[in-house]
């Protein structure tokens, strides 16, 4: 018997949150092949965990205290799932409805590219927007000088080679993170995938983006009220971009320095400075 454990963490979104668990449960599933799934509920307010319990009894609640975010919450969720010893871990947004063949085209996916290639690798599932375009799954760079700067992978009707990943819809094999580990609790938010597809990469094992959408889930990084919005105050902005949500030195410089080629420094750096550049700029103007 294989088995699956999904891995969620959650904040405050309790109806995306149920209905995220109610597709991961109603997918179509190989026969010997089971699943279960571990939720931290990073400090909800909104009875985010209560609700969980009572609709999804088997669920395994981990309790955070709201200084968790995503990437140091779906850790302490994989950290929890080890003892149950999963053949494989599926990293899973909270606003992500899979589809009904999400998991038999994972699934599928990794035992095709077990056979063609010799070795375990990472399925990622694409997402789909509500208008159907592409979303979040796997890139590739699109730039020699940024590596770090990239471009989706359109999935098609057969896997497609991938650099590194978004963590919406992700398929693990043990043989993987027994290999390269879990994700790094120095990323607090974002960049925790990335950096996971980076180093699988770089350890020679491959990431495939899985044939069609796994499931949908639609882009929630608006620009405006973020640090890229110009209408703001430098003040307000930089507040913005050293917070866990914006883009914060210590996480941006690992992500830099470990993935970012020779001229990671100038890559670290230029955010900040473009941000304090056009906010400078916007207000000599208005004054």
């Amino acid at each position: 018997m294989k088995s699956i454990v999904a891995l969620m963490a959650c904040h405050n979104r309790r109806e995306k949150t149920l209905a995220a668990i109610a597709q991961y449960f109603a997918c179509d599933l190989p026969q010997g092949v089971s699943r279960k799934l571990v939720l931290v509920d990073d400090g909800s307010t909104d009875g985010t965990a209560e609700a969980v319990h009572v609709a999804f009894p088997d669920v395994v609640i981990e309790q955070g205290d709201g200084s968790l975010f995503w990437n140091r919450g779906m850790l302490r969720a994989w950290q929890r799932a080890l003892p149950l010893r999963p053949d494989y871990v599926l990293w899973l947004n909270d606003d992500t409805l899979l589809y009904p063949h999400a998991l038999l085209r994972l699934l599928e996916t990794d035992a095709r590219m077990r056979v063609e290639t010799g070795q375990p690798g990472i399925a990622v599932g694409s997402t789909d927007n509500d208008r159907g375009e592409l979303s979040y799954g796997g890139s590739v760079p699109a730039k020699r000088f940024n590596r770090l700067n990239m471009r989706k992978v359109v999935p098609c009707d057969e896997p497609r080679p991938a650099v590194t990943l978004n963590g919406n819809c992700v398929l693990v094999p043990q043989e993987v993170f027994n290999r390269i580990g879990l994700l790094d609790e120095v990323f607090e938010h974002a960049m925790g995938d990335n950096d996971y597809g980076f180093r699988a990469n770089k350890a020679g094992i491959p990431v495939w983006v899985m044939p069609g959408y796994a499931g949908r889930c639609n882009v929630d990084h608006p620009i405006e009220g973020s640090f890229n919005d110009p209408r703001l105050s430098l003040r307000v902005r930089w507040k913005k971009i050293m917070s866990p949500k914006g883009l914060p030195p210590r996480s941006w410089h690992a992500l830099c320095r470990r993935h970012g080629g020779v001229a990671w420094p100038l890559i670290w750096v230029w955010p900040y400075g473009k941000l304090i550049l056009t906010a400078l700029v916007r207000e000599n103007i208005h004054s």
